[in-house]
């Protein structure tokens, strides 16, 4: 869509299908910077998973939050041609919105969390039993996974807002719009 003056009371909204390959396609980087920056570390044999972990999800952090502050778009959403909105203002989001409420507290802080967690010693295979152990850590990991799914489902809504959208005060539109496309989103 053009940048005007005209203040816009309408977008046209990004399909699901968008959104989901956005999501693929930064999740590739993601674990691509996850793959990457332990493979440089081991060089200099570095051995701390934590710390490399730590360092891993902090670029990705920068890269994807710069992109999402300046355009209201990851990598992914720039590739798909679709970008997050206030739904109020049908502007880019407030630092606040998108990168803070959206971004970091929705998607940021379960992957750090599960650092921890996954490098927990009490997180092992119980070979007596052959069955995992029900520790502290599983489940605060499948808490935090039903959690982000169930958030993520509400994208079947009518309107496509997702939890973190609605939380977030934001709607993905469609920058090259189909105009013959019906489902709008009027504020």
């Amino acid at each position: 869509m053009e940048n005007t003056t005209d203040q816009r009371n309408e977008v046209y909204l990004a399909e699901r299908s968008q959104r989901f390959y956005a999501f693929f396609i930064d999740a590739i980087f993601s674990f691509g910077i996850s793959f990457i920056i332990p493979l440089f570390f081991s060089l200099f044999s570095v051995k701390s998973g934590n710390i490399v972990s730590i360092i891993s999800l902090l670029i990705v952090i920068i890269i994807q939050g710069n992109f999402l502050i300046k355009d209201g778009q990851t990598i992914g959403k720039r590739l798909i041609s679709i970008r997050i909105i206030d739904s109020s203002t049908l502007e880019v989001p407030s630092i606040r919105n998108i990168f803070i409420i959206r971004y970091l507290m929705i998607w940021q802080i379960p992957n750090f969390l599960s650092i921890f967690f996954i490098n927990d010693d009490s997180f092992q295979f119980n070979s007596s039993t052959q069955s995992l152990s029900s520790t502290t850590s599983e489940n605060a990991i499948t808490f935090v996974a039903l959690l982000v799914l169930v958030q993520t489902l509400l994208i079947f809504r009518s309107d496509r807002r997702c939890g973190h959208d609605i939380l977030s005060g934001t709607v993905v539109e469609k920058i090259e719009s189909n105009k013959l496309d019906p489902r709008i989103f009027k504020r």
